[in-house]
């Protein structure tokens, strides 16, 4: 999409026009939502909802996000342009969003963790994002001594991220909710971390693809998720076959999807979560990003 009519589309959107089919499927959606308490935010978009943009026009993208409502973002390494994140950071701040977090793989804390802890200070991000254990993405089933092995590294890491004054958090996916002697890894991750040195961030439609529950995994372990990922999933999407894909086929507007949001946002706000980021990973995400962000302004539960 162009970027004068990725403008046009965000526009219509904010002006709620009646001629959008998103717009009014999201609308719909919120009238369903019920409950009398209102989210409030805060209101962040991961990047990686518009990376083709980005890959084309840092500045320009970053304006139409800040055009759509959004006022913090968090960037996915490998996927914010063929620019540093200092350069993006300087981006990020003239566009008027604050960038929360920095997202990496994790060879590039095994690889490189003393410049990481240096450039989300010098962006002033809080937070860095682990996205994976070792074997992931791989086209098979992850060891599970893997998953023993990432956690002792994440109490590593960030024991040395915090002393930088950061926090490292770990991303999931649908891998991560295999059963290993009846138990999802997942769990084993958060009940070997040190919840001082390591907190979680939830991507809900993850959770849900690899057949778990977002909102027990919030009621079981309330004091773990710091940051959520907001992703509603298209009704038949398959679950349970842990292969991370389907995730650009299947991501919809919040709230016109399968995910109960109001429910999730209420025991999220109950279990002390700080940070909230839209994230649509389909063709359509240039276009949904305002809808969304409609809809949790406008959700109540």
């Amino acid at each position: 999409m162009e970027r004068r009519d990725f403008l046009a589309t965000l526009s219509s959107v904010l002006l709620g026009s009646a001629g959008s089919s998103a717009a009014t499927r999201n609308l719909m959606a919120v009238g369903k939502a019920g409950g009398g308490h209102r989210f409030k935010g805060p209101y962040g978009l991961e990047l990686y909802s518009v990376r083709n943009q980005l890959f084309k026009d840092v500045p320009g993208t970053l304006a139409m996000v800040a055009k759509a409502g959004y006022t913090d973002v968090e960037a996915v390494w490998d996927h914010w342009g063929q620019v540093t994140a200092e350069q993006l950071g300087e981006a990020c701040k003239q566009a008027g969003l604050n960038l929360i977090s920095l997202y990496y793989p994790d060879f590039q804390f095994q690889q490189h963790l003393d410049e990481i802890i240096q450039s989300a200070h010098r962006v002033g991000a809080r937070y860095l994002i682990c996205g994976n254990v070792a074997g992931a993405f791989e086209g098979k089933p992850v060891p599970f001594a893997n998953f023993k092995q990432a956690a002792t590294m994440f109490n590593q890491w960030g024991s040395r991220i915090h002393s930088g004054g950061l926090q490292l958090a770990y991303h999931n996916h649908d891998y991560e909710f295999r059963l290993y002697d009846g138990k999802p890894a997942y769990d084993t991750l958060i009940e070997e971390t040190d919840s001082k040195l390591v907190a979680f961030e939830m991507d809900v439609f993850w959770v849900k693809r690899g057949g778990q529950d977002p909102l027990g995994y919030l009621k079981k372990y309330p004091d773990r998720f710091q940051i959520l990922h907001l992703k509603d999933m298209k009704a038949g999407t398959p679950v349970g076959d842990f292969s991370v894909g389907t995730s650009d086929e299947a991501s919809v507007i919040l709230g016109t999807g399968i995910i109960d949001f109001p429910a999730i946002l209420r025991a999220a706000e109950e279990a002390g979560v700080k940070l909230y980021f839209v994230e649509d990973e389909s063709a359509e995400a240039p276009e949904n990003i305002g809808p969304s962000l409609q809809y949790l302004k406008n959700v109540r539960f």
